[in-house]
């Protein structure tokens, strides 16, 4: 997975927020561990920094669900098993959205790749999400909004005024994280040439 953040990655945000795909995701989960699947993705394209189209899905889950997972997005195995489609068919509906020239742009993406990555190798899904080029926006908040107590999207859209909302639903959330990426990239012309950001992943 490639998320180092240096000059020329910055350049290469600009670069597909102004001329290319931004493609911004999201996923909620039955929890955070290796063992947890994924019940909802979320996803919207960007072209030429225009919203083009969006892509919600729930995900009926073959594993328990973690109470405290379900406390924070509200979706239990019951709406799920009626409302949601095969692992294996929502990780088709996604690839096939995301494509493969898109900047890949999540709130905490180490996370939401992590779970992608272990949804693939265990539905035996052919796709390898660490194979794209990611932007983390929490990585750009932590450069371009110092000094904020913690680095939550609730936070950073309050704390901006932006449009959108932390409401862990997860097209709701990937609205509310493009809104936070087009704002911080407008201030990338600010970052110096020596700015080296490099997450463990």
């Amino acid at each position: 997975m490639t998320c180092r953040v240096n000059q020329a990655a910055l350049r290469n945000y600009v670069d597909h927020a102004e001329r290319g795909r931004v493609v911004v995701f999201d996923t909620e989960t039955t929890g955070t561990s290796n063992a947890d699947e994924i019940v909802e993705i979320g996803a919207a394209e960007y072209v030429c920094g225009e919203r083009t189209r969006t892509l919600s899905v729930y995900v009926n889950p073959t594993c328990p669900m973690n109470p405290g997972a379900e406390a924070v997005h509200h979706l239990s195995l019951e709406f799920l098993r009626t409302h949601g489609v095969a692992p294996r068919e929502a990780l088709g509906r996604f690839f096939d959205f995301l494509g493969h020239d898109a900047l890949v742009v999540a709130h905490n993406v180490r996370f939401d790749v992590r779970m992608m990555t272990n949804e693939c190798r265990k539905f035996g899904f052919a796709a390898d999400p660490g194979d794209f080029s990611f932007c983390d926006t929490i990585a750009l908040a932590k450069k371009f909004v110092p000094g904020l107590p913690h680095y939550r999207l609730s936070t950073l859209i309050e704390a901006l005024g932006l449009d959108g909302a932390n409401s862990h639903d997860a097209l709701d959330d990937t609205l509310a994280c493009a809104e936070l990426f087009f704002n911080l990239v407008r201030r990338i012309p600010t970052a110096p040439d020596d700015y080296v950001y490099e997450p463990e992943l």
